[in-house]
Parts: structure tokens; sequence; C-alpha cells
């Protein structure tokens, strides 16, 4: 009886030394519906899906711009988009001497410079680019093989832009496979004209005037969704010069089980 009084106790001071856990508040998160970036996101997810068929990505690499580096380890180049030609875009692939393959893609000589400070505070020093991987330079992609028995392989497709890690010739990631990378790149906003009353015209004719004065419609939708200002409970946030969210890709690391 001792031995279980005591069991009990312990358990007892136990559990009471537990912290307790502070509750979660929803009203303090947003959902995807009160998000602009995620509801733009999932509004050009869900007209790629309607227009398979037809769908292809915007974004190109400039083959005439790559430029290799010393170590041919990594390379960049220049992106072009179909959406906006005069915007330009500039992407960067490295091989990493771990292994890791970076691929970083920007906005270059825009109206206003993105945040990319980030890896100052989150590491300790930059990765060393490998020594014994070599690009080569097709009419179409890019390709080096890199590991111990060169056994992963990272590929760049030109046309439309599309980034492939393979292990033993198998695919395992695919950045921009279903064509919905998008670069929102910084703009000003657009004065709008008084508008003149005008005849009344169908619904169909209507249509085919609003696609004609923004023909990027099929990519980016018709309503610049949240670009300009967002409200989230009592807070606002102003974009003066556009909101700038991009579904650009993470750095990408081959291992034994797979990316």
């Amino acid at each position: 009886m001792k031995v279980l009084l005591s069991a009990l106790s312990a358990s007892l001071l136990l559990f009471s030394s537990i912290p307790t856990a502070v509750a979660f508040k929803a009203r303090d998160f947003k959902t995807c519906s009160q998000s602009g970036f995620c509801r733009r996101g999932r509004a050009l997810a869900a007209r790629a899906k309607d227009n398979v068929d037809t769908w292809q990505s915007p974004y190109s690499v400039d083959a005439q711009s790559l430029r290799l580096t010393s170590g041919r380890a990594s390379f960049s180049a220049a992106v072009k988009s179909a959406l906006y030609p005069d915007v330009k875009f500039n992407l960067e692939v490295r091989v990493h001497e771990d292994g890791v393959v970076r691929v970083r893609m920007d906005e270059v000589d825009g109206l206003k410079k993105r945040y990319d400070e980030a890896s100052k505070w989150a590491l300790t020093a930059e990765p060393s680019i490998g020594t014994h991987t070599e690009w080569k330079v097709g009419a179409s992609d890019a390709h080096a093989k890199f590991g111990k028995n060169l056994e992963h392989e990272v590929v760049v497709d030109f046309k439309p832009l599309r980034v492939v890690l393979k292990k033993d010739g198998k695919e395992q990631v695919v950045v921009n496979g279903r064509g919905l990378l998008h670069m929102e790149h910084y703009r000003n906003k657009a004065v709008e004209e008084p508008k003149v009353e005008a005849a009344e015209e169908s619904a169909e004719a209507q249509q085919v005037l609003d696609v004609e004065a923004n023909p990027n419609t099929w990519f980016e939708g018709e309503s610049e969704d949240a670009y300009w200002e967002e409200t989230f409970g009592s807070w606002t946030d102003s974009k003066p010069k556009g909101d700038v969210q991009s579904r650009s890709p993470p750095s990408l690391q081959p291992s034994n089980s797979g990316y």
C-alpha cells in the first residue's frame, strides 16, 4: 500500500509540474479565404485545371543570356515573361558541395528591391558551391549530374521554364511542373479613367472587351484581388507598389530515401 501511495503521489506531482497549454485562437490567424495571396494562388490553380489541355507557363529562359561560373557548378540566366515582356527576371541555379540544389528567381531592376537578407541571419556562412559538377547546355535545356556515383541530376528546361531534380533517372522534385509559378512583380496602380456611358452591350460582348483590355486575365484573373490593400481584423495593410508575393521554389536536397 505504501508503494502504491508513493507512486500515486509521484504521478500527481509530475502532472502538476506540466505547464498549462496556451489556448489556440483561430481568429488570430488568417484562413485562405482571408488572404489575397492564397485566394489568388488557388484561383490560378483552378484556371489551370479548367484549361489543362491548353495551359502553359508564361515563363521561359533566355538561352542566349545563360552565364556559367568558372567552376561550372552554377549558372544564371534571364527569364522572360509572356505576360509582361518589359519586366525582367533572373534565374540562378547552384549545385552545392553538400548536394543541395538551390534555385532562386527574382525581379531585376524593378520599382523596388525585394527583401533578400534572410541568409545573413539564417546561415552562419554561405554554402560552398560544388567544384566537381559541370553543366551541359543544349538547345532546349541545361543539365548537370552530381553525387558519388553521378546518381543525381538537375535539369532546367528553357521553354517553358521547368526545373527537375532526378535520382537514378527518375523525377523526384519538379519546380513549375504544372505551370503555376507566378512572380508578382512590383507595379504602379493604374489610374482609372472616367467612365463614359455608352449604349447597352451584351454580356458576351462586354466580356470580350475586358479580355482585350487585359490579355493576362487567363493567367492572373479578371480582378486585382488584394493587390493594393488588404484588411484583416482591425489592421489594414497598404501596398502602394502592389502585392509582390511569389511562389518561389525552395532549395532542393537529395537524400538516400528520395527528395
